[in-house]
């Protein structure tokens, strides 16, 4: 899971909260930042940023003009918590914690960057780490977890009688399509890698296997319109938890659904069939 220490300035400018708001102005002015959190003995009270200033008068203390009771994260935060966070409280930075330690702070439009990267630029669909989040979010919940795992039958072969341009319309037309299925965000879909597109749902095996058929259906009828016939199958694993393990094991138990989903969809391949589904253990 991607977490926010990798992406945290380090060290943290502070200043104490006895300090005048111009102090706090030209720290922030010179290190062209927009926000510092502030310290009354060692210990996070509050934050100011450049709009707090603006509404103070220079020789006011921070303590007058700081927002108190900050919003703050740890080193381990998820990268997609971190932005739901500052989304839910309206802030545009978080101070990180590490055992107590104040270690470093993160701001909402370098998070946001980051989770660009993460986008596929062809489909407009989420990558694996974000779908891998949202599994782990499930499980941590003690739910059930499904994944639907998708994959088009000789898409090598498509590219090379169609072309690649007309294959990636083709992708586009299949992450469109997907997006356009989350049945009000029920279903989190997701480019896998290449031709495989992975959902990840709480909904149980045979309401996925149902929507996951529509959309093998959909597929075939969208793509022979286009002119470029494909077929894609799906494999459906699921598997759940009591919501007290730890982060690990959701990796693990993620990894494992992953896997039994993809060989679900193999086996789809192999047989001639639409969706395969197989009972998950999550060891």
């Amino acid at each position: 899971m991607a977490s926010i220490s990798n992406y945290m300035s380090s060290p943290v400018i502070t200043v104490d909260i006895l300090d005048s708001v111009e102090q706090a102005v030209s720290l922030m002015e010179e290190n062209c930042i927009g926000g510092l959190p502030v310290l009354e003995d060692g210990k996070l009270c509050g934050m100011i940023t450049s709009r707090d200033a603006r509404r103070s008068h220079m020789n006011r203390i921070i303590a007058d003009a700081m927002s108190k009771n900050p919003v703050f994260v740890y080193t381990n935060t998820s990268l997609w918590d971190a932005i739901n966070l500052m989304e839910e409280k309206q802030v545009e930075r978080l101070p990180v914690f590490e055992s107590g330690k104040l270690v470093g702070i993160v701001t909402k439009k370098s998070l946001l960057a980051e989770a660009g990267k993460h986008e596929d630029t062809l489909t407009g669909l989420k990558k694996a780490p974000y779908l891998r989040y949202m599994a782990e979010n499930i499980l941590s919940q003690g739910k059930e977890l499904t994944v639907i795992f998708f994959d088009i039958n000789g898409f090598g072969k498509i590219n090379k009688k169609y072309g690649h341009v007309r294959g990636d319309i083709c992708l586009k037309i299949i992450g469109r399509l997907l997006l356009e299925r989350t049945e009000n965000g029920v279903y989190f879909p997701g480019r896998y890698a290449g031709d495989e597109f992975m959902v990840i749902t709480a909904e149980d095996t045979e309401r996925s296997k149902e929507w996951a058929i529509k959309i093998v259906n959909e597929v075939a009828v969208l793509t022979k319109e286009f002119g470029v016939p494909i077929n894609i199958v799906a494999g459906v694993a699921r598997g759940g938890s009591d919501g007290t393990c730890i982060g690990s094991y959701f990796a693990i138990a993620v990894d494992n659904l992953i896997n039994k989903a993809s060989l679900a969809s193999t086996i789809s391949k192999e047989e001639g069939i639409q969706v395969t589904c197989i009972k998950g253990e999550l060891k």
